[in-house]
């Protein structure tokens, strides 16, 4: 009985260790290709945002953060048939497909923006006044704030 309790014991520290020590490995983070799109995006805004404000003068060292709201949104051709509304079709048999209009970009829902100058009251009015008349979010939406550096 002591033999066979020892034995499970030892299996138990054998193969316990090794599964903690998966646990412990990081986890790549896995994007779908829609995933990827909007980041792409998400960093394409910072990065115009980022060099706009750099160009305002007494502004330097800029961090941008952008948040979104959804994603990417296809929009597609309607009609009202017989009282409601349905998709244009355009082709017949498996060619058949919905007709599209556009694709619509996520809504920014929120900007932040640390850098040196950021503590200063005209900047943070010149920055948000030029943030809010860019990108159509309004000013409290819009947060500023001295990196300190």
């Amino acid at each position: 009985m002591i033999f066979l309790g020892a034995a499970v014991g030892v299996m138990l520290l054998l193969f316990g260790s090794n599964t903690k020590s998966r646990e412990e490995e990081p986890q790549k983070e896995i994007y779908s290709p829609e995933e990827d799109e909007l980041v792409l995006y998400q960093n394409y805004l910072e990065a115009r945002i980022k060099s706009l404000c750099e160009s305002v003068n007494g502004v330097s060292g800029v961090t941008v953060i952008v948040t979104l709201s959804g994603s990417f949104e296809s929009v597609y051709a309607t009609e009202m048939k017989d009282g409601d509304e349905e998709y244009v079709i355009v082709g017949s048999g498996a060619n058949a497909s919905a007709l599209f209009l556009s694709r619509q970009a996520p809504v920014i829902t929120g900007v932040g923006i640390v850098c040196k100058g950021g503590d200063n009251a005209t900047v943070r009015r010149e920055l948000t006044s030029l943030i809010c008349a860019t990108l159509h979010v309004s000013s409290n939406r819009v947060y500023i704030a001295d990196s300190g550096a």
